[in-house]
C-alpha cells in the first residue's frame, strides 16, 4: 500500500470535516502522537484503523487506499443505507469542456471494482459532446434487446444522479450495482428502500433492486448507435405493437405500486 496517498487521503477527509487531529484520533479511540505519524506517513496504518477510517467517513475502504482523493469532488460524494458512498470521479480539465469516459463492452466487468479509482477511470477511451450540457456524464455499452427501440451495442450516455431523491420515477437510467451493470426504467420504492427496474420489452421480467446495493445511478441523456437499421424495422405497425405493450406494462407496473403503497 502506498502509505503517503493514504496519509494524504486521510488528512483531506479531516480537514473536510473540520476536525483537529486530536479530535480525529479520540474519534478512532487512538492516542494523537500515533495518529500524528500515520498522518505524516513515517508510520504504518494497520488494518483496522484503516477500516475504521473508512466507517467513520463513510467511504469505502479501496477508495480509501487506492484512490488519490484530491482529483475527486468530496462534495459529490452520495450516502446510500447505513454506510455506502457513490463515489462519482470527477476529473478536471482545466476548466474546458469536460470529457466523457466511455465504458466499453470488454471493461464492464472491470468497472464495478474500478469505478472509484481515478487510474482505471483515466484508463478508459474519452469523447467530448458539447451539446450535452452540464455536469458528469459517462457512456456504458448497452446489450440485448430489453429496452427496444434502443438497439444491441449502442452507447448509452448518463448524468451522474447525485441524490437518491433526484429520480424521477419512470425514467431510464444506468444502474450500476454490487450485480452488474443495466440501463432500465427505474421506479423509485422509498417504503421498501428499493428500486424497480423494468425493461421496455416486456419479456423481461421487472425486478427489485436495494438501495444498499447500488454504486452508481446514471440518467439517460442520449445514446450512440452505429447500427444501421432495416427498412421495416420501425414500420408504423411494428411500433404500434411496442407502445402498445409498453403502455400496458406500465399501467401494470403502476397498480402494483398502487397496491403496495
Amino acid at each position: 500500500m502506498n502509505q503517503l496517498k493514504i496519509a494524504r487521503n486521510i488528512k483531506l477527509l479531516r480537514l473536510g470535516r473540520g476536525l483537529t487531529q486530536e479530535q480525529l484520533a479520540d474519534a478512532l479511540a487512538i492516542p494523537s502522537t500515533r495518529y500524528a505519524n500515520y498522518e505524516q506517513g513515517t508510520r504504518a496504518i494497520p488494518i483496522d484503523t484503516l477500516s475504521a477510517v473508512s466507517s467513520y467517513f463513510h467511504i469505502a475502504l479501496d477508495a480509501l487506499v487506492k484512490s488519490d482523493l484530491s482529483k475527486v469532488d468530496l462534495k459529490g460524494l452520495m450516502k446510500v443505507g447505513e454506510n455506502r458512498l457513490l463515489f462519482p470521479i470527477l476529473i478536471k480539465d482545466d476548466g474546458k469542456i469536460e470529457s466523457i469516459e466511455v465504458v466499453p463492452i470488454k471493461a464492464s466487468a472491470g468497472y464495478l471494482s474500478g469505478y472509484a479509482d481515478p487510474e482505471f477511470i483515466e484508463t478508459l477511451p474519452k469523447a467530448s459532446l458539447p451539446f450535452i450540457g452540464i455536469g458528469t456524464h459517462r457512456g456504458f455499452p448497452l446489450t440485448g434487446d430489453s429496452m427496444l427501440p434502443i438497439p444491441d451495442g449502442a452507447i448509452i450516455i448518463g448524468k451522474f444522479v447525485e441524490e437518491l431523491a433526484d429520480i424521477k420515477s419512470g425514467r431510464t437510467y444506468i444502474v450500476v450495482s454490487t450485480t452488474g451493470i443495466a440501463y432500465k426504467r427505474v421506479y423509485i420504492k422509498p417504503q421498501e428502500n428499493e428500486l424497480l427496474l423494468v425493461s421496455d420489452n416486456k419479456i423481461y421480467s421487472a425486478y427489485t433492486m436495494p438501495f444498499e446495493n447500488i454504486l452508481e445511478l446514471w440518467e439517460f441523456r442520449c445514446f450512440i448507435s452505429t447500427k444501421e437499421y432495416s427498412a421495416d424495422e420501425y414500420s408504423l405497425e411494428n411500433l404500434f405493437q411496442q407502445v402498445h405493450g409498453l403502455s400496458k406494462g406500465l399501467e401494470e407496473i403502476k397498480q402494483k405500486i398502487v397496491g403496495q403503497a
